[in-house]
């Protein structure tokens, strides 16, 4: 087990399933999103037409959360980032992530039993877009290391 910040972000993010994304345009707005991470970027999917993806685009500003679940504040783990939000347009990039997202996410299946499951199926049934948080800065903590005790990190490629 790593017991390195970055080693221990990679492992963090690998086990984790759900981000917070955070927005404000002017008022604050919060929503939890699945994603998969690839290439430094976090993907997942969500409505054009939901307040956090309309927000973020408009203001090209956005946040975001990762975190273990614990019962005790010196179990508390988690990452946070700034950065910014990305349309993920259709081709083979898109393709390989969604791949990524249902092996990460096999019951996404289950709304498929009567046809083959691929992406434009996938985005048409959901009315959805795949959408990228990219970010610039990305600080992990750890109560492990002391209370509030926060480093910045490069995320693993």
């Amino acid at each position: 087990m790593p017991n390195d910040s970055a080693g221990l972000a990679d492992l963090l993010i690998r086990n984790q399933r759900t981000m917070i994304l955070a927005t404000a345009n002017p008022e604050p707005w919060s929503a939890p999103v699945y994603y998969v991470y690839r290439n430094r970027r976090f993907y997942f999917f969500s409505s054009s037409n939901s307040r956090h993806v309309t927000e973020a685009l408009a203001t090209g500003r956005s946040a975001a959360s990762i975190f273990h679940d614990s019962s005790h504040w010196r179990e508390i783990e988690g990452l946070q980032m700034d950065g910014a939000l990305a349309t993920v347009p259709i081709g083979s990039d898109a393709i390989e992530v969604f791949r990524s997202y249902v092996q990460k996410f096999p019951t996404v299946k289950d709304f498929f039993l009567d046809a083959a499951l691929d992406f434009q199926r996938f985005t048409d049934r959901f009315r959805t877009q795949m959408y990228a948080f990219v970010p610039d800065r990305v600080c992990y903590l750890n109560n492990r290391a002391g209370l509030g005790k926060r480093q910045e990190i490069e995320l693993p490629a």
